[in-house]
Order: C-alpha cells, then structure tokens, then sequence
C-alpha cells in the first residue's frame, strides 16, 4: 500500500520564508510537529528559492540556510514517522533570471511582465515550467528523500499579490499554441458568450491538464528509479485552502472549509485525500498575524466532518510564531482524529443529494446561497467540479443541483438530462445552459427543462416579486404568515412547454419610492420556477438568482423558497426538522461495518466574527434505518439515547460542544473491524418510548 492511503493525513504546512532558515533547528521542528499530531508537513524546498546547495542557476539560492539542513530537517521528520512534502513554487523567478530568459515571462496584451517585489511572473508553456522545473526537481528529489510534490501557484496566474489583475498571458508561446490549436487569436475579456474566450477556457483546461499528467509520469518513474512512492497534488491528494483576504467581500463564508472538501472529493470515486488547509493568518499582507482560534477550530472539525484530511497552513516555523493563538484549537481537532483514527478511515459520504461546483478555487454566491440553504436545513449532499461531473456515476443519486451553471458543457448537459430520464430530479437555477449559441445539445437541454425558448433576460428587476397564493402553500408551506417572495435584480423570461407546471405568479417590477406611489396594480404569469416531467424523472427550472439573493443578504425569505423547492418538489429528506441551522450535519458509511453522523457546532460565527459555540443540549436526529443497529455512540463526550421508528433511527443527543460524531454500528458487523471502536463512555442506551 502507498504511504499515503495508510497514513490517516493529518498535515502541517509551515511556509518558510528564505530567513526562517537563519537558526533551524532540525530536531526541533520534527518534535513540534509531531506534539501536534502531524503525520506529514510540507516544507519549502525549491523554485523561487533553493533552501539547499542547489547547483543549478535557474533558482535562486538562500544564504540563510545552512549546508544540509534541509536535508536533516527530513530525516528527522522520518525518523518521528513524519512524511514529508516538497512545496515548490515554479511561477516566478528572480529578477535577474528573468534578464537572462526574457522568453520565460508572462505577458500582457501590450507585452508588459507581471513583476511584484523583484520577482516576475513566468508562463506555464514556457521552457522554464515545461523543461527545467524537471532539473530541479530532479535535483531535489535525488538528494533529499521527500515522500511527495507539491506546486504552488500553477496553472495560468493573472494577478499579483495585490490582487492587480493582468488579464491572459499573450507570451509568444501561448499566442502560437492557441493559434495552433484553435486558429484564433487569444481573446481580451472573460464573456461566455463569446465563443473565442470558450474555446481559450478549453485551451486552458487542456494545458493544465497536460501538464499535470506530465509532471505525475515523471514523478512515478521518478520514484521507480529511488525506490520510494511520491506522492502529487491533484493526483493522489488535492490540496485546497480555506482562508480569509483583507480585500475580499464581506462577510466571511462560514462553510468554506466544507464545500471545499465536498468539491474536491466529488463522488469519492477518485480516492483521492482532500487536504483543505485551514489559513492561519488573515491575509497577504497580515501574514504575522492569525484569524481567531475558533476559526481554526471550526475550519477542522468542518474538514472532519465532510471526510477531508486535516490540514493547518502558518507563515514560518512553529518554534518562534508571532501569533501562537490557534496552536491549541488545532491541536485539540488533531489529537481527537488520532484517538479515533479507525472510525475516519475509508468513510465514504452517504448523501443523495448532489451540487455542481462551478470552480475549484473560487465559489460563486448563487452555489453559496445553495450550499447554505442545504446545509442549514441539514440534508446531506455533495458537491462536484465540471471535470468530474462530466463523467461521474449519477445514479446513486435522487438529486442533482446546477446552481447557474454557466459554464456547463454539452457533455455535462447531456449527463444531466439523463440523471433525470432515468428517474432523478435535477434542480437548476439561473442562466445555466442558456449562454452559450443554439447546438443540438442545448436544445435537448431545453427540452428536458420543459423551455421552448429564451423570450428575455432583465437586470433591472430589483422591486419584482412572486406572489404566493392559497393554492400552493402546500408546497410552499414555509410561507405559511407570508404572501410574497422577493426576487432581486435579474430574471430570465422563458416560453415554457404546455405540459410544464408554473409556481407563484411575478408581480413586476414597479415604483418604490417615495411611499405614497409604492404599490403594484398587476401580476404576471411569469413563474419563480417550473416543474417538468422528463424521462421517469422531472426537472425543476428557477429562471432567477434564488441563491445568490440569499448569499448577498442573509435574509431568510429566499432560503424559505430554496427551501421548499428542495424538500416539497425535489424530495430532499432533512435529517433534523427541529435542529438549529446553526448546527451543520454530515451523513457517512464505511462499507457494512458502521454508518457516522457528524455535527458541528457553527453557533460562533456571529456578524464578522468567530467566538466560542454556544453549547446546544436535547438534539435530536431522523436517520433513514430499516433494522436496529448493534450499537450507537458518541465519540466527543456525549450520550446518546436511541429508537426505530417504523424506517427511522431517531437519536437523541443530550449535548453539542463544538463538534460531535455518532456512531452507528450495524448488526452483522466483523468484529474485528471494531475493536477499537467500543463505546467510549457507555452511552449505548436503547429508549423503549
């Protein structure tokens, strides 16, 4: 078995600078990562800067690192059974390298570099990042025995660490490339109408990939030759990052460290490790000082809790950290996953319900708005990026949601509107699947919407809203006290096929000031969404921004109606009807041994800030059951009481902390696959009410 499929991951990244080096002390920085509990750490080793007695020119050398101290600084690490991760960074290089490989750089349009600090910004197609990373590397990895790869900041950068954007790389060999492949010149704006920067995103898509296919044959047969097995981001773990950014809107994203494990898991078909790190600092340029505690904490009890490894990510070494405030919340996450190691192990996610993710890096406020209204009404689901929903297994699903999915392509359009022939729903929202020019793809598409045409896209709609009559509060029972659901700026106007149903009826857009003339004298038959029988199937259409009023906001009213969409049309089941939404909950099996129910306690996000939970008491859950389990038992501290009722396993909890995990043992298990796994506490207790 590869190292890293039998090591629970349990990451510290310590990004050194090259005078962090001045007075490292191996021995100490093996023995504070292991008083965490880290079982890898990755340690900057090359690129920018070679922090050993590099011989080659193309990377800078730090004088501050002594003569075979990185190299002691992994044996020592190996000898506490700590793995080790080289991070390299080959995007820039040092001014004066750039003087002497012009070709290497980054262009703009105009043909200026991108140059921050002394450093210039270098192009993935170039010679240095396809030919000569490779030397360094080599070097690298055939003196020092690191056991994996890491490669910062790859891919196509267009912005600089003040958040300056450059626009594409015009490098003469992107410009010959792209001409190469496509005949067209690279374009100058991000339109997804325009079918020149479509074709440039596939370019994109297909370099990236390109290269990171190249790069993980060179470190496989690499390994081969040293005898040892590497591992490498985006192959066998994908490393993402939850953290904050001065100059990022407001406010802070709660369930950031969540959603990125969901996306990069996907549908757990891959098998690779996703390690989300969670940021200790607030910022580029407030490296020196970290977020709250409690933001850690949270960021790792969320990483947990969605089966992601955990990962904590600091400026520096650990011995002399400026900020040492969120040592002992990480420390606290990382000695209880050690405790229960077995019980995480091989955990795959149990939902039914599945979110397309339009981008790894970056998440757009209607998926927000989504993701919110899902997690806060505790229906277990996933979420999945294009590349892999294009090919994934659907059918383990009941429900499919494209939150504006403007990206989509015809093979993803085709894939869902099969998931819906075949007896899913599939739930859309905004303008996916209309931008892009007619094909015979996007017609189907259409048509499984139950959508004849586009009739009109309006940005102006901000006074709009629907009216939400008797007749259909059955189905949008959460608008019981109240008759109306706001809108917000945009919404598409569609010609619908006969055979699909409307819901609610558009008041239009009308006067809202001064208050003496606010009022409307009109409804429309324009719906705020449709449903439509497909297949075995049927699709749900809401042709405006449900999620994204929601993101923006807060408030409730469009989350209601998100809501009931979710659970009154698309079937979704909640697994706790009367739990907080501040409590996230996460549903997971491992095979037929045992199922785990996670809760995290998000009670301490309030306003712009991160405090201590409150404690929440008397919690109690519905999990879809047909037989009595053998056993059912926190792991945190809390006792659990138990019952079936008719196809439920209702689960009483008396108290949430910060962070619980339930455990499920079924009748039949081996044994031996549980021993470690006996009731910590004896509060197994089987209620006969």
């Amino acid at each position: 078995m590869k190292w890293w499929k039998g090591t629970p991951w349990r990451l510290i990244q310590t990004n050194l600078s090259e005078m962090d080096f001045k007075g490292l002390d191996p021995e100490r920085y093996a023995a504070d990562a292991k008083e965490f509990g880290a079982t890898v750490v990755m340690l900057s080793a090359g690129g920018i800067s070679a922090h050993y007695d590099s011989s080659l020119t193309w990377q800078g050398r730090n004088s501050w690192a002594e003569d075979g101290v990185l190299e002691q600084v992994v044996k020592c690490c190996h000898e506490r059974d700590i793995h080790v991760i080289a991070r390299v960074d080959f995007s820039k290089v040092k001014k004066e390298i750039f003087l002497k490989n012009p070709q290497w750089a980054f262009r703009t349009a105009g043909g200026e570099i991108m140059e921050y600090n002394g450093y210039v910004q270098t192009c993935i197609n170039s010679d240095y990042q396809q030919e000569y990373a490779f030397h360094i590397l080599e070097e690298i990895f055939t003196r020092i025995p690191f056991d994996g790869l890491y490669c910062n900041m790859g891919g196509f950068q267009t912005k600089d660490y003040d958040f300056r954007d450059y626009g594409f790389c015009h490098c003469a060999a992107c410009r010959a490339q792209f001409r190469a492949a496509f005949g067209k010149e690279i374009p100058e704006q991000a339109d997804l109408t325009d079918a020149g920067y479509r074709d440039y995103l596939d370019f994109q898509r297909g370099v990236v990939a390109g290269y990171r296919k190249k790069m993980a044959e060179y470190l496989r047969q690499l390994g081969k030759r040293l005898s040892r097995d590497l591992c490498f981001d985006d192959v066998d773990y994908g490393r993402i990052e939850a953290s904050t950014e001065i100059s990022r809107r407001l406010p802070h994203w709660p369930y950031h460290a969540s959603s990125n494990c969901r996306a990069v898991l996907g549908d757990g078909s891959s098998g690779i490790i996703c390690s989300d790190a969670s940021v200790d600092f607030m910022g580029y340029a407030l490296r020196n000082v970290g977020v709250s505690p409690w933001l850690q904490a949270l960021r790792e009890w969320q990483n947990l809790a969605n089966l992601g490894g955990l990962d904590y990510y600091l400026m520096g070494r650990i011995d002399n950290h400026e900020d040492r405030r969120g040592f002992s919340a990480v420390k606290r996450v990382f000695q209880f996953q050690k405790a229960h190691e077995q019980a995480y192990a091989g955990l795959k996610n149990k939902a039914k319900v599945l979110l397309r993710r339009s981008a790894r890096w970056e998440i757009t406020d209607e998926e927000k708005g989504w993701v919110g209204t899902l997690t806060e009404r505790h229906i277990p689901f996933g979420e999945i990026l294009p590349e892999e929903y294009e090919t994934a297994d659907l059918s383990r699903y009941s429900v499919v949601i494209l939150p504006d999915s403007r990206n989509i392509t015809d093979r993803e359009m085709r894939q869902s509107e099969e998931f819906a022939r075949d007896g899913g729903t599939l739930i859309v929202s905004g303008q996916t699947g209309y931008l892009c020019p007619p094909s015979k793809e996007r017609e189907d598409f259409l048509r499984c919407l139950g959508i004849r045409q586009v009739k009109d896209f309006c940005t102006d709609m901000l006074s709009a809203c629907f009216q939400i009559r008797d007749t259909e509060k059955r189905v949008f029972s959460s608008f019981a006290d109240c008759d109306v659901a706001a809108l917000g700026d945009r919404y598409q106007f569609l010609e619908m096929e006969p055979e699909a149903k409307g819901f609610l009826a558009m008041v239009p857009a009308h006067t809202y000031g001064p208050p003496e003339c606010c009022y409307y004298t009109a409804v429309t038959g324009e719906p705020a969404c449709i449903e439509f029988a497909w297949g075995r199937g049927k699709t749900i259409t809401v042709p405006w921004f449900p999620g994204e009023l929601y993101s923006r906001t807060g408030f409730d009213n469009p989350a209601l109606f998100m809501g009931d969409v979710l659970k009154n049309l698309g079937g979704c089941e909640s697994l706790s009807e009367s739990l907080s939404p501040m409590v996230e909950v996460t549903y997971a099996e491992k095979g037929t041994d045992w199922d785990m129910v996670q809760l995290v306690n998000t009670s301490g996000c309030f306003s712009l800030s991160f405090f201590a939970p409150v404690p929440m008491e008397a919690i109690e859950l519905q999990i879809p059951c047909q037989e009595p389990p053998e056993q059912v038992f926190a792991l945190a501290g809390g006792k659990t009481e138990w019952r079936l009722e008719k196809d439920r396993l209702v689960i009483q909890l008396d108290i949430l902390r910060e962070y619980e995990a339930i455990l499920i043992k079924k009748h039949g298990t081996d044994s031996g696959s549980c021993d470690q796994l006996e009731n910590p506490a004896g509060t197994d207790i089987r209620s006969d009410k």
